[in-house]
């Protein structure tokens, strides 16, 4: 998987690993979506927090992948975020991302 800039993509997959394999919490592991990695979470990249928000809010004690299976709405999900438009022109234009 390629990331252009490492915060996003990137950050998405340290945060999979982290939990598939049982080292920390969802709520712990989405914190490799970080500004502190120049992630903006109110950017278009911001779904990838929606998606693991959406998780922590409606997991009714499920594991995460059996979440997935069974429960993850991508619909819902999307509904859910609402891109910030000043975010945007700064992840699109200033840090060029895709």
């Amino acid at each position: 998987m390629h990331c252009k800039s490492g915060a996003d993509r990137a950050g998405l997959m340290s945060a999979l690993f982290l939990i598939l394999n049982n080292r920390i919490s969802v709520q712990e592991a989405k914190n490799q979506l970080s500004f502190k990695y120049l992630h903006l979470k109110h950017a278009k990249t911001g779904i990838l927090d929606a998606f693991f928000e959406n998780y922590i809010k409606e997991n009714n004690n499920k594991s995460f992948l059996k979440w997935v299976r069974e429960d993850y709405d991508p619909k819902k999900v999307k509904a859910s975020f609402k891109v910030k438009k000043l975010s945007e022109i700064i992840s699109s234009y200033f840090l060029r991302r895709e």
